[in-house]
């Protein structure tokens, strides 16, 4: 299972926060939210170029993602 990241987190509660009306959901939130978003992808490409480097180490190690789309 894969942990969700501190931008993601963020993002998901601004979210919830404007969708209940706590904050004003205006330009300078959407901005907050973009770079959040920019930001999480830039994490999650990190996190996979980790895991596919893990991989490339360990010999006996196959990965489910890769085995299963075959």
């Amino acid at each position: 299972m894969s942990k969700k990241s501190l931008p993601f987190t963020l993002y998901k509660t601004l979210e919830n926060h404007a969708r209940d009306s706590d904050i004003e959901d205006d330009d300078e939130l959407q901005d907050i939210m973009q770079k959040l978003d920019d930001l999480n992808r830039k994490v999650e490409a990190f996190k996979e170029k980790a895991r596919q480097k893990r991989i490339g180490k360990a010999n006996n190690v196959v990965s489910i993602k890769h085995a299963n789309s075959k």
